[in-house]
Parts: C-alpha cells; sequence; structure tokens
C-alpha cells in the first residue's frame, strides 16, 4: 500500500483546508484589504496559529477574485477596510518622512558594516532625495538677491515702467544714431510730402 502522502486524494476540498475561526477570516479580511498579499497572509497564519493556509483559501476571502466565496457579511467588512485604507495614509510608517530616512540610515549601517560601497552610496543618494536637496549645494544653487526680478515676480505696472524705460532707451538710441549718421553723411534727407 503507498503511503498517505502519495495515495490520489479521494475526499473534498473543504476536508483539507485549514479550519478557520471568525476572527482569524477577519484578520484575513483585513489584511487583504490593506493590499497584503497572500503570501504575507500566509506566512504570517503560520508563524501567528501554526495553520497551514493555500493561496487558494486566503483569496476565497477576497471579493476582487472571481473565486470568492466570502459572502455579504466579509464584502462589506473589506471595502469598509479598503476605504480606511485609503483614508488613512498616514497611518502607513513609510508615509512619513522621518520613517524613510530611519530606514534608508538603518541600510547604510548595515552596507557600510558589510562593505558593500556601492550600495552605501546609492543608499545615501536616496537619503538626499528624500531630504529634497537632491545632491546639490545649497551654497552654489541660490540665487543672488541683488539680481533682476523675474517677469512673473513683478507687478503690472512695474512691467509697464519697465517697457516704457526700454522704450525709451532705444528711441533715444536710435536718435542718436541717426545724429550720428548725419554728421558723417550716411543719410540721405528725405523730402515731405505734402
Amino acid at each position: 500500500m503507498l503511503p498517505s502522502a502519495c495515495r490520489p486524494f479521494t475526499g473534498s476540498v473543504s476536508a483539507i483546508m485549514a479550519h478557520l475561526t471568525e476572527y482569524q477570516k477577519l484578520k484575513i479580511v483585513q489584511a487583504l484589504a490593506s493590499f497584503q498579499p497572500p503570501t504575507d497572509i500566509i506566512e504570517q497564519f503560520r508563524s501567528d496559529y501554526g495553520i497551514e493556509l493555500t493561496h487558494k483559501q486566503v483569496g476565497r476571502y477576497d471579493p476582487t477574485r472571481s473565486y470568492y466565496e466570502g459572502g455579504d457579511k466579509w464584502r462589506q467588512v473589506f471595502q469598509a477596510c479598503r476605504v480606511k485604507c485609503f483614508e488613512n495614509v498616514s497611518a502607513i510608517p513609510v508615509a512619513h518622512k522621518a520613517y524613510r530616512l530611519n530606514v534608508l540610515q538603518e541600510g547604510v549601517d548595515a552596507a557600510k558594516q558589510a562593505r558593500n560601497w556601492p550600495l552605501v552610496i546609492q543608499l545615501l543618494k536616496q537619503a538626499a532625495k528624500e531630504v529634497g536637496t537632491v545632491l546639490t549645494n545649497n551654497e552654489s544653487v541660490r540665487a543672488d538677491d541683488t539680481a533682476k526680478r523675474r517677469d512673473h515676480d513683478t507687478t503690472p505696472e512695474e512691467r509697464r515702467a519697465t517697457i516704457n524705460d526700454l522704450m525709451r532707451q532705444a528711441v533715444e538710441g536710435l536718435q542718436d544714431k541717426a545724429a550720428a549718421g548725419t554728421e558723417h553723411g550716411q543719410y540721405e534727407t528725405r523730402q515731405q510730402l505734402p
């Protein structure tokens, strides 16, 4: 006779699936609604409860799957958790700059200890991007305070005054050229038409 592991399965699928309490089902639905991958849920249940789940069994509590079998109760819980997940982004640690910088610091420390210098450099660049300086020297990037103001930094009256000054300078320049040209005989005088 074959060992039990080698014999063909003749029972029902539910017989090999783990029996879950309502609390465990709730945990699966909440994790799925929070975009936790099924593999992570399976690992968590293995370590926390000593229960072996299959991907299919976890997927049966995900209303986005075609083989969903959770009913209206778990669908409503899933939708409520999903909405809460979207609304409460601030509760996610990675959404905070301080958390991301702490994780990057841990990575830099580990990479330094492993003497993985290319990784150290990459993590330092990422940290610079997180801080916002993006690998620039603040001293060399600052604009000179005495520099001319840009058009969108001025009021309409200031722009009109600037345009009038430029036009006045242009007209004066043309008048000066015309006067210099007549002194040297370069320009012909035109007769005025009646």
